[in-house]
């Protein structure tokens, strides 16, 4: 499933080649926040990962894979009911052998909620 316009919906995208910005308004109806977790909805980490991978999708209009989380920094809990908007910041954007490398910032003006570093395959590469 994919959670761009379903669980998350860009409401503003900025930046270049090597960097890019994106406001995500979160769904706080979305069924995932009903069982994790119900009362006090948290976004999973998980479901973090996946809009990362999903927004470098739509960065670079080719399906990716997600082949490895280099680092994955899980800093406050991101309640849609508390923070209905996040930001998603890619940068150091490099291309490598047949996929691509990005440092990730997710945040909300002086919160952060997660700092990763991802490797994405473009699909059908080995």
């Amino acid at each position: 499933m994919k959670l761009i316009d379903n669980l998350g919906k860009i409401e503003r995208e900025s930046g270049g080649e090597n960097d890019r910005t994106y406001l995500l308004s979160l769904d706080k109806e979305h069924f995932i926040y009903r069982s994790h977790f119900p009362g006090n909805p948290v976004t999973p980490g998980a479901c973090i990962i996946q809009l990362g991978k999903e927004l470098m999708e739509r960065h670079f209009g080719v399906p990716l894979l997600l082949k490895k989380v280099i680092n994955a920094k899980f800093l406050a809990i991101i309640n849609p009911e508390l923070c209905p908007l996040v930001q998603f910041t890619f940068s150091k954007i490099t291309p490598v052998d047949d996929g691509y490398k990005c440092s990730v910032l997710v945040y909300r003006e002086a919160i952060p909620f997660a700092k990763l570093s991802l490797f994405l395959q473009r699909e059908g590469k080995q």
